[in-house]
């Protein structure tokens, strides 16, 4: 029905333009300002006529659903210009009357944003990362090409929401994404960072660095749009991992290391108490590894360490860690309620599984294991004290002679201090006159009667406080600190005067024996270190079999040309090559074929089994005639009964020293019961 005039006056007035319309769409009346935009129609005309073509079919769509709502609101073109269509059916009719508001402006600002937005996006994906778009209210998200790319997707293979790609997101980086995305939407943080695994289509987990920030809030604060980046950090964690693993992994043996070992000893101790637990720490050596190393050659060795590493974690229960700190050296970390009693357990199931044989190759292997053990918390609550404990442990197990183990107790320590103050107390020995030596004989097997035409010198250390301290004790302590060298030519220097004495008294030939540590040999390949004894024998006058000098098997085994250099120049200069505790080390009888040695000395533990026969007995000859088709002598050492010396004078054995003939004595007793003469 057309408008009284005063009232279509008052409606041309007003800046929107409105109109009238029927429940059809059509244009029944419209004021002049909608009038002159769309240059005066006739009436009745469609309205969607008017409108942009792409925006038609909403509008029919829209304009059918207001029918039965009683209201209509829509965005859409005029010829061309954005407008908001509002209209309400009139009371009690099927007319609707209606006004259109210009939101051109408004949709050139938007128009504006959505270009910058481009831009900024375009911007960021020029280097090489995927850009996203949360609109974080609304539950929408946009992924950009390069982002779905990224991931292994193209449009339309996902939907366009965040929850799409975090249920992608691997379970165990879930809830760190979710503490860091609330960090930043409560300004905890100024921008969002968060590094998490995102299941690609491929079904391979890519690394993902995701960067953001919200650039839009609410009234009240909360997040309204987060704009943000994806770059793909899968190789940069894969070398992270690799250097990771290379620092904390041993790569022979595939073991922790020691650095890794030392982090997890320091979570065990933070969660001991929390879980009621002690912890057992055990250093495990392997016995007579340096001798496998230097005589089947290092390929083997590392062969063996492997098949060693790969024994020690079969005996480890669950949750036991074994690492290799180094050499042959491994440690082993059990965490229990009763730590001494699992240690036990584990302990004696390592010795025996490490006492089996390896087969290596073609060679088979013969090692076994020396283990200390510290606990936690009974020996200490720091890393360095429960090492320290496990080693002093360690050396208890070694000297009780190997093969065995050792936990921690306080008279261990209270020994570790008294071996420190004798190392310390060492060093003024030599200097104060506290050294000297007894004279052990040695006596023909073949003719005991006759009086003796050699002796071994034996070091002795009487300290001023503490008496007589065993060689057992103090020489360990002088290879370890070196004093041996200093001491070892004192002793020459001693015993070649003595000699010189003993073949001026008219006992021609008489040879005594002194004992050359491997640490002496090995110090001298420095020139500075190297005392010049064949020179000194010439300058008292005295021949080279004056002397002869014991090595052990060890000193062989290192194969080193200047120790094989050193021998030869004594044995030139007429000193005799003794080597002593023949069988007891790694026996090979290169040692034999590649050094000339004049005598050979059966170990002491092979001549006390005489009087049981067997093995002891067949050893013990077969030393003997071996020795003697090599062209060499035969000392047989801790001959202590008639029957071992009746025994080994029936094999051939040359030479026997022990208590049976006599212990060591000063020179001047060793004068008064062997030359007659009289104690000055």
């Amino acid at each position: 029905m057309p408008q009284p005039v005063h009232f279509a006056s008052l409606l041309d007035a007003l800046p929107q333009q409105v109109w009238q319309a029927d429940a059809q769409g059509r244009l029944l009346w419209m004021n002049a300002r909608l009038a002159e935009a769309l240059n005066r129609p006739a009436l009745p005309t469609r309205l969607a006529q008017w409108l942009h073509a792409d925006d038609r079919a909403a509008f029919e769509a829209r304009w059918a659903e207001a029918q039965q709502r009683g209201h209509f609101e829509m965005e859409y073109r005029l010829n061309d210009q954005w407008v908001l269509a509002q209209a309400q059916r009139l009371p009690d009719s099927t007319l609707w009357l209606g006004t259109h508001t210009d939101i051109g402006a408004r949709h050139a600002a938007e128009a504006r944003l959505r270009d910058a937005d481009e831009v900024w996006k375009l911007a960021l994906e020029s280097s090489g990362d995927g850009v996203w778009d949360w609109h974080v209210q609304a539950g929408v998200e946009y992924f950009s090409e390069r982002y779905l790319r990224l991931h292994g997707f193209e449009r339309g293979d996902i939907d366009a929401t965040p929850e799409a790609f975090d249920a992608r997101t691997h379970p165990d980086d879930l809830a760190q994404m979710d503490r860091d995305r609330e960090d930043h939407f409560s300004g905890r943080t100024p921008l969002y960072r968060n590094e998490h695994r995102v299941l690609a289509k491929d079904g391979t987990w890519k690394w993902i660095l995701s960067r953001g920030m919200v650039i839009a809030r609410d009234a009240e604060g909360k997040p309204l749009r987060m704009v943000g980046t994806h770059t793909d950090i899968t190789d940069r964690k894969r070398q992270e991992a690799q250097v990771w693993q290379q620092a904390r992994v041993d790569t022979l043996t595939g073991l922790p290391n020691r650095r890794s070992l030392r982090e997890r000893i320091e979570r065990g101790l933070a969660l001991r108490a929390m879980r009621g637990e002690e912890l057992a720490v055990m250093f495990v050596d392997l016995d007579h590894f340096k001798e496998v190393n230097d005589t089947l050659g290092h390929d083997i060795g590392d062969a063996l360490l492997v098949q060693v590493a790969a024994r020690m974690q079969d005996c480890m229960p669950s949750g036991g860690i074994v690492a290799r700190m180094g050499g042959d050296e491994f440690t082993v970390l059990l965490a229990a309620r009763d730590a001494a009693a699992a240690a036990e357990r584990v302990g004696h199931e390592l010795l025996e599984a490490l006492s089996a044989s390896f087969d290596i190759g073609s060679e088979r292997v013969y090692v076994s294991a020396s283990i200390g053990v510290s606990l936690a918390p009974r020996d200490g609550l720091e890393i360095e004290a429960l090492f320290k404990h496990a080693d002093q442990a360690l050396y208890e197990a070694k000297g009780a002679g190997r093969n065995r183990m050792r936990l921690f107790t306080p008279a261990l320590h209270e020994a570790a201090q008294r071996r420190a103050r004798l190392a310390s107390e060492l060093r003024e020995a030599l200097p104060g006159g506290q050294f000297s030596l007894v004279y052990q004989p040695i006596l023909s097997l073949q003719d005991p009667a006759l009086a003796p035409r050699k002796a071994e010198a034996l070091l002795r250390w009487t300290h001023p406080t503490l008496g007589a301290v065993s060689p057992t004790q103090f020489i360990p302590l002088a290879e370890a600190s070196g004093l041996i060298v200093d001491i070892g030519d004192w002793v020459f220097r001693t015993a070649a005067a003595q000699a010189l004495a003993w073949r001026a008294a008219g006992h021609q030939g008489f040879q005594i024996s002194i004992n050359k540590s491997p640490v002496q040999f090995l110090s001298e390949r420095s020139h500075r270190m190297r005392p010049d004894w064949v020179t000194h024998l010439r300058g008292l006058g005295l021949p080279g079999n004056a002397l002869a000098v014991e090595i052990t098997e060890g000193l062989l085994l290192e194969r080193d040309e200047a120790v094989a250099e050193r021998l030869r120049a004594l044995r030139t200069a007429g000193l005799a090559i003794s080597l002593d505790d023949f069988g007891t080390g790694y026996s090979s009888l290169s040692y034999l074929q590649h050094h000339e040695i004049d005598t050979v000395k059966i170990d002491r533990s092979f001549v006390a089994g005489l009087e049981g026969g067997g093995k002891a007995l067949a050893l013990c000859r077969a030393i003997v005639t071996m020795a003697h088709e090599l062209g060499m002598e035969v000392v047989a050492e801790g001959v202590e009964t008639e029957t071992q010396m009746r025994a080994l004078r029936k094999m051939g054995c040359d030479w026997g020293q022990g208590w049976w003939f006599g212990k060591g004595v000063p020179a001047a007793e060793f004068e008064e019961r062997w030359f007659g003469v009289p104690t000055r």
